[in-house]
């Protein structure tokens, strides 16, 4: 204890001896350290802290299977699975189902839209949820026909009722209905699905008889205790060969896939977070090769020192002890203002981040942030102080006396550092490209061809209630005065309605074609996404009719326009145009005529290729909810004027979600633009790190080399030729790590892939831009260097000798 009091005193005077290489080694090692404490927190949230729920690696996610069917692997779930998976107690401790709400809160206050879910009674039983007061579902509540009951959220009850008591067993009105509330939630709950849900309502669907054809539910179940998700899984393939055996129709085909739930939370943001993380410890190794380059040179500096210690006595391992006390000192107090540093770069993640991140309200300091700052600091300091320490206690003693006495240096050593600039260059340059390339990804995610023209397009939506708006007809009359209204105000060029926007999501049906076979099971059966639009929705949304026509007002006859996808896939060698589809199975549905073809629209993102749609105008098929889009050059004046004049058709009906499509478009690609950002501020950081660390090699290097240099001048070498001597020594080296750098960012690019749109991994022009790019910085970098060996005074060079 008491040499390593001694070790710990002499490293603190030797410190403050040498502040200006302390203050940058420091400075140095709190930015690799705040990076990686900051992106570390955010991963710890999001993906190593467990879900706030109850023993939440028992919650899985139930979907339909449908890959044998040519489908997708997690597809919703219909009634009849459900009430099918209730009874499977040995596979499910519990299950619950859910499915979007989107009421409106009416009464004394301004009507105010609100998110919300229709949960099975189980819902909060399965996570593991109790209210702060009152109660949650119980299945007397989920009954057809059974009273209306909602249980809110923390924040609506403090923002709706003041966080008063009594507002359970209060009544309220939503979208027309009265509904009991019975509980309130607490503050940290977060739901599954809809992370911006205030409110829930039981689903009330009748598990006697329910419906085997609709695919409207997302489920959640827990798995008994000591139950894997792979025995789970098993069970549940066997649970879909029964039920396929008894429910041919509808079942056929079709598979369970359990996923775990953190995974289908944190699934879509995990490879982006890695990448950025890697992107930090790469940040981090650079700084500990620009640290270790100047504990190298400064070494060489006590050469000296260190040999008159060990001629008095000193064995290597003291002396390696002493340095990487030294180092320690050096990682700790750089650990702590990293620490400090990360405090508020956590601060400025969650702020840049979209809301589209899951958890990010989970985002905070704890023990395990502290316990990785802690680790990586002491690593840190092992790692760029191990390496000066042993090179410097390898020393010959007598050697080392004379070498220090003139001035000298090492071939080892200077060699050394070289290797370590190299690494830097190296590593900088595979930030680089990898930056590069994410940011090549946000911006052809950003300018795409979707098929639509967002620019100057305000939305809003209306979703009138059913309890006031009971017939198709009285839709109808609705939407037709909303549409003429809009149509009339100020700035307006094109007014149109639609029941679903591109990125906003989409509604789907099956469908047969007239004369052709009717197919002999549901998974033979075609389907289609639909949308209900207005005869103007085309030209408002800028897509191109390829064939036939565009609706005419209150088009006459069941007509219905499809796009190029629908084309290729039913009618690839047939005209389409006069062709009949109907919807649904029932015979007495009417045969739509097809009466124009459009360009494919990317309804799901720039990545998503496009899917077989069909557009319906709203007055010939009508469903509650529709989005208002008004084509104008002043879109930022419009959004109060469209409310008033709703609110003239219907005082009770706001206008929710007002916004542009261009925002939606950037919201879209929201979580690659956060990606892109921090990769590049990353690789932007680690370019000034190497490039700070080929600087000190080559200052380093000139001052080593004073007296040949002088000897060179002596001889007849000009300035100009010493300039080109020393920048060539510096672009050999970035050359080298360049290198190696493009080998290296080929190799982690693809660990990219999966991230990347429209550039490929290898992509030869970036790495052609960002090596020149790193080229010409160091040439930068070597060029002061270069400048002070011209100056040498040869006779003061050659007296030294």
């Amino acid at each position: 204890m008491q040499t390593t009091i001694r070790d710990v005193t002499y490293a603190i005077r030797s410190t403050l001896r040498s502040r200006g290489f302390a203050a940058v080694a420091i400075l140095t090692i709190a930015l690799g350290i705040g990076a990686n404490t900051a992106i570390f927190t955010v991963v710890n949230a999001l993906l190593l802290r467990p879900l706030p729920y109850a023993h939440p690696d028992r919650l899985v996610m139930v979907w339909q299977d449908l890959r044998a069917r040519g489908g997708p692997a997690d597809e919703w779930a219909t009634p009849g699975n459900y009430a099918d998976w209730r009874r499977e107690t040995d596979l499910f401790q519990e299950i619950a189902v859910i499915n979007g709400w989107r009421p409106t809160l009416t009464g004394d206050a301004e009507p105010e839209p609100i998110s919300g879910e229709q949960v099975s009674h189980e819902y909060f039983s399965v996570l593991g949820i109790a209210p702060i007061l009152g109660r949650t579902f119980a299945q007397s509540d989920d009954v057809p026909n059974a009273p209306r009951v909602a249980v809110i959220g923390y924040g609506l009850w403090k923002r709706r009722f003041g966080g008063s008591g009594s507002a359970v067993g209060q009544r309220v009105i939503l979208s027309g209905e009265p509904h009991e509330i019975i509980g309130v939630l607490p503050s940290g709950f977060r739901p599954i699905v809809s992370g911006a849900a205030e409110i829930w309502r039981p689903l009330r669907i009748n598990t006697a008889s329910p419906s085997r054809g609709s695919v409207v539910l997302r489920a959640i179940a827990r798995l008994p205790e000591g139950v894997t998700i792979e025995g789970a899984q098993s069970s549940a393939t066997a649970l879909a060969r029964r039920l396929e055996a008894l429910y041919p129709q509808f079942n056929e085909k079709t598979g369970f896939y359990l996923t775990p739930l953190q995974d289908r939370v944190v699934g879509e943001i995990r490879p982006g977070l890695m990448a950025v993380f890697g992107a930090v410890v790469v940040v981090l190794l650079i700084a500990c090769a620009n640290i270790a380059n100047l504990l190298l040179a400064r070494a060489s500096s006590r050469a000296r020192e260190l040999a008159v210690r060990m001629a008095l006595g000193a064995t290597r391992r003291r002396v390696i002890r002493q340095l990487l006390t030294e180092s320690l000192l050096l990682a700790s107090i750089g650990g702590i203002a990293g620490v400090l540093l990360g405090l508020w770069a956590v601060d400025a993640l969650v702020s840049l981040a979209p809301s589209s991140v899951p958890r990010l309200n989970e985002v905070g300091l704890d023990p395990a942030v502290f316990a990785f700052a802690a680790v990586l600091t002491i690593a840190t300091g092992l790692l760029f102080g191990l390496m000066p320490a042993v090179q410097a206690s390898q020393r010959d003693v007598a050697y080392a006396l004379n070498d220090a006495a003139r001035g000298g240096s090492r071939v080892a050593g200077r060699a050394l550092r070289s290797a370590l600039v190299v690494a830097e260059i190296a590593l900088a340059l595979v930030l680089l490209t990898g930056g590069a390339l994410l940011m090549q990804t946000f911006v052809r995610l950003l300018t795409a061809d979707l098929g639509f023209n967002p620019e100057n397009v305000l939305v809003g939506f209306v979703n009138p209630p059913r309890t006031s708006y009971k017939t198709s007809a009285e839709y109808r009359a609705f939407y037709d005065q909303v549409l003429e209204k809009a149509s009339a105000l100020p700035g307006v060029q094109k007014a149109a309605l639609a029941s679903v926007l591109p990125l906003s999501g989409d509604s789907d049906t099956s469908f047969e074609i007239e004369g052709r076979p009717v197919p002999a099971s549901q998974s033979e059966t075609p389907v289609t996404w639909y949308r209900e639009v207005s005869a103007g929705y085309f030209d408002a949304m800028g897509m191109t009719i390829r064939r036939g026509r565009a609706f005419a007002e209150h088009e006459p006859a069941p007509s219905i326009i499809v796009n190029e996808t629908f084309v290729r896939t039913f009618f690839p060698r047939e005209d389409p145009l006069g062709r009949r589809a109907r919807f649904g199975n029932n015979p007495d549905d009417p045969w739509f005529t097809i009466i124009g073809v459009v360009a494919d629209a990317k309804a799901r993102g720039a990545r998503e290729s496009a899917k077989v749609e069909t557009f319906v105008p709203y007055w010939q098929l009508t469903e509650p909810g529709m989005f208002v889009i008004l084509k104008s050059a002043t879109t930022g004046r419009l959004a109060a004027p469209l409310r008033a004049a709703v609110s003239t058709i219907d005082p009770s009906i706001p206008v929710s979600g007002i916004t542009t499509l261009s925002e939606m478009v950037g919201d879209s690609v929201s979580q690659p633009r956060f990606f892109a950002t921090l990769a590049m501020t990353f690789a932007a950081l680690a370019l000034l790190l190497a490039s700070i660390g080929l600087y000190g090699v080559m200052a380093y290097a000139v001052s080593q080399r004073t007296t040949e240099i002088g000897v060179r001048m002596a001889l007849g070498a000009t300035p100009i030729e010493v300039f080109r001597l020393i920048v060539g020594d510096g672009i050999r080296l970035a050359a080298i790590g360049i290198a190696l750098g493009i080998v290296g960012s080929v190799i982690a690019a693809r660990w990219l892939t999966a991230l990347l749109f429209g550039v490929v991994p290898g992509d030869p022009l970036t790495l052609a831009l960002t090596a020149a790019g790193l080229l010409l910085v160091s040439a930068v970098a070597s060029f002061i260097p270069a400048r002070r060996a011209t100056r040498v005074d040869p006779m003061a060079a050659i007296r030294s000798l």
